[in-house]
Formats: structure tokens, C-alpha cells, sequence
């Protein structure tokens, strides 16, 4: 019978590489499990080190296995490969003595009932040792699959190896302070004097950075709702929207709810609708809400086909959150390495365009709408909306070029990964037109 250790971090790290390599569950999902079984902050750690870590490194790291292995893993060995993944991770970039390495992965070998595969593992690891097996700057690129290495050069030809680097490395916890209650610096005195090192964001005035992740229950603030856990470049939706009292706002595809928070957060008397696909997801927006305490009409439904929730009134803003590949946030979930196909974005592509088509029908002449995603790759931005412009009538592209952050392009704005210390993000700003843009 396999043998189960619901307190031992490597256990629980493996159960959740197997649980996104072999299921495809996001690992945020996966690792649920040892938050509610490790109460230790050290093995919390650990655990949380060695999932991310394998899954960042996934490719490079089987890429430096191969020569160990006489021949092929067999497909019903997964747990093995995950196994050996394990220990060359912590071999290679943890620092964490190598007899200790060695010896805890073994045992995990025991623990999924396969004793004869002790040796093949010691054995591999110990060859590493000796051969002194490292994972150099070169190995960046390697880290990530083929066909994404591909569309991000060249999509990139010029920030590629910046793109690679920055997507290995992590992404700092980033804060957002309500400003109408706290202001940046007077955030960070209080955090600084709870012993949580903190600075504020260079070019957006609501973000502040931890020195290092610290646990929410620490940070005071946070369950009274002055404080919630945003990228910087997520923050900058709500300014872009450029709401107005009275306003009648939609916050498309709104789950979680950060977004959704910060609009009411920054804004007086706005007329909120937040819809969303998934009921369960939905109920995240609401307990966001609770915490900031504030108030929105949630919608469970699909926001590319409003005849089926849309009563009538159109708004005066719209805020798309498309679903998107997530290549601009793979520093903070490594595991969209493994878990996104290339086959996936093309049905990307085209649901994204049915939410545009969608949204437009029930935006106000002479509104605004907000596209963005958390990716880097043109198909999802720039060039899905030189398509939607030239494909819709009184749509036209609202100029960003006063902003600082991230880079112009044709159409819409593009952050980069790591630039500016933020996610990957794109956003366009659509308005439209009371009359009509195309000419016969």
C-alpha cells in the first residue's frame, strides 16, 4: 500500500507536481492542501519552494536529467520523474546540504510504494553531486516550452532574453493601499514599524513593494479592507477607466475581484455590474467586497452573450479582463509553463473576440472601453485589436502615450515582465464614437 505523509513539505510538493502534471490543476489549487496540513512556517515554505521551483524550472531541469538516465522513464513512472525533478532542484538551486537532499528524496520513493527505484534515484542524484550539475544563466530560455520560446522570440526579438529572465525569477508581494483612506507613505511607516521592510511603487502611487512575502494576517490593514494583494500593473485599470460619479460601470470576467475593489475603492457613486462565468469564482468577488467593504450588482454569465443578462441600460464604461495564455504572469505561476498549449491560444483568440463583439453591443456612444490581459504574446494584444478596430464601426483606439509605464506599440500599451518591477500586462483604451468611423 503507498504510504502518505500529510506533514512532510517534499510529500505534499510531489503530490501537488502530480496533481498539475498529470491533471492539469493550477497549482495554486494544488498546494491547498498543504496550507491546511503544514502549520509550521518553515515546512510551509519548503513545500511551496520546491512546487514552484520544479515547475519554473520544469524543462531545463529534465533537460539536465536526460544524460543521467540509460533509458526513458516509463509513462506509469510520472511520480519518479517528479521525484528525481525534486531532488536535482534542491541539488542545484536550494541550499540545502546534499546528503540531506539525497536521503529525503529517496525516501519519497517509498512512500509511493516503488522500492526497487531507490537505487536508480540515489544513484542519478549522487552523480549530480559529483559531476557538480548546475543550472546557468544560459538555461533561462530552456526553462520554458518549445512553442512558447518560440512565439515570445519572436513576438520579442529584441527583450526576449529579458522576457526569459524575468519570468524565472519571483515576483515581489505587491500591495494596494486605498488612497482615500491611507496614502503610500503613510502605509509604509505603519509596515515598517510592524517590522515588515516595504517601499513605495516608483510610478504607481496605490502599490507598494515587500521587501520579502509576508503572511496577510500580519499585515495590519488588510481584513479592515485599507490594504489587498495586487501586481502594479494590475492597479493601473482603475485610473484608465476614468470613471465618473454616476457612472454606470461593467467589470467584465471581474473574478477574483481585485479590480472590481479598486474601481469602487477609487471612485464615488458608481452604478457597478461584475460578471463572471463561474459561480464559485464569483463568490470570491463577493468576499472581496466584503473585505473593502463595498457594494456590486454580481452576475453569474457569460459577458460575450449579454441578450442573456443585459437589461437595457448601456454603460458608460466597461472594464474587459479578457481571459488570456497568463505569459505575462508566469514569474508569479510558473506552473502556466506546463499547463498552457500552444493550441490553446488560437481558442483564446477567438473567445476573446466574442467578449469584444459582446461587450461593444452594450457600451454607451461616446464611452470608454478598457481591453486587458496578463499577457505578452501580440496575437492576445495589439494585434486583436488592430482587428477589432478594423472590424467595427465607430471604434477608435484612445491614446495612452501619456503614461510612463511600459511600451508603446500600434495599438495599446504593453508591459513586460520584470519592467518596472511588474507583471506582464497590455491594455487598450477603446472609445466610442457617436458617429460612424468607417466611410462608405
Amino acid at each position: 500500500m503507498m504510504q502518505t505523509d500529510s506533514t512532510n513539505p517534499r510529500w505534499l510538493a510531489l503530490q501537488a507536481l502530480l496533481l498539475v502534471i498529470r491533471e492539469g490543476r493550477s497549482l495554486d489549487d494544488a498546494l491547498a492542501q498543504s496550507d491546511k496540513t503544514l502549520f509550521d512556517a518553515r515546512d510551509l515554505s519548503l513545500c511551496g519552494e520546491l512546487a514552484n521551483g520544479v515547475c519554473r524550472w520544469y524543462f531545463a531541469l529534465l533537460a539536465q536529467l536526460k544524460p543521467y538516465l540509460r533509458k526513458p522513464l516509463k509513462a506509469k513512472d510520472i511520480d519518479l520523474k517528479i521525484i528525481l525533478l525534486i531532488g536535482l532542484y534542491q541539488l542545484t538551486k536550494m541550499r540545502i546540504e546534499d546528503h540531506a537532499a539525497v536521503n529525503e528524496t529517496v525516501k519519497l520513493v517509498v512512500s509511493r510504494n516503488k522500492p526497487w527505484a531507490k537505487g536508480l534515484v540515489n544513484g542519478v542524484l549522487r552523480q549530480v553531486i559529483r559531476d557538480r550539475v548546475e543550472i546557468e544563466p544560459e538555461h533561462y530560455e530552456a526553462s520554458y516550452p518549445q512553442w512558447m520560446r518560440d512565439t515570445i522570440v519572436t513576438d520579442w526579438p529584441q527583450d526576449h532574453q529579458d522576457i526569459f529572465r524575468a519570468g524565472n525569477s519571483r515576483a515581489p508581494m505587491t500591495l494596494r493601499v486605498d488612497l482615500r483612506q491611507r496614502s503610500q507613505s503613510e502605509q509604509i511607516k505603519i509596515l515598517l514599524k510592524d517590522g515588515i521592510g516595504a517601499s513605495g511603487h516608483a510610478l504607481i502611487d496605490s502599490a507598494i513593494e515587500l521587501d520579502k512575502p509576508c503572511l496577510v494576517s500580519r499585515i495590519e490593514g488588510f481584513d479592515a479592507g485599507l490594504l489587498s494583494v495586487q501586481d502594479a500593473a494590475a492597479q493601473i485599470a482603475a485610473g484608465l477607466l476614468d470613471c465618473q460619479p454616476g457612472m454606470r460601470v461593467l467589470d467584465a470576467c471581474a473574478a477574483p475581484g481585485g479590480k472590481t475593489a479598486h474601481l469602487l475603492q477609487a471612485n464615488d457613486d458608481l452604478d457597478l455590474t461584475a460578471i463572471d462565468l463561474s459561480q464559485s469564482r464569483l463568490k470570491m468577488v463577493e468576499q472581496n467586497l466584503v473585505r473593502v467593504k463595498r457594494k456590486a450588482k454580481l452576475v453569474c454569465g457569460d459577458a460575450a452573450d449579454p441578450q442573456a443578462w443585459h437589461e437595457g441600460a448601456l454603460f458608460d464604461r466597461i472594464l474587459a479582463d479578457v481571459p488570456c495564455s497568463a505569459s505575462g504572469v508566469i514569474r508569479r505561476h510558473p506552473d502556466i509553463k506546463l499547463l498552457r498549449r500552444a493550441g490553446d491560444i488560437p481558442q483564446l483568440v477567438k473567445q476573446q473576440r466574442k467578449l469584444l463583439d459582446g461587450l461593444w453591443s452594450v457600451l454607451k456612444p461616446g464611452g470608454l472601453m478598457l481591453y486587458s490581459t496578463c499577457s505578452i504574446f501580440k496575437q492576445e494584444n495589439e494585434r486583436q485589436i488592430e482587428w477589432f478596430v478594423e472590424n467595427t464601426d465607430k471604434c477608435t483606439v484612445y491614446s495612452l502615450n501619456s503614461v510612463q509605464w511600459g511600451e508603446r506599440r500600434p495599438f495599446g500599451r504593453q508591459i513586460l515582465p520584470g519592467q518596472h518591477n511588474m507583471d506582464g500586462f497590455y491594455y487598450a483604451c477603446l472609445q466610442k464614437s457617436e458617429i460612424s468611423s468607417k466611410q462608405n
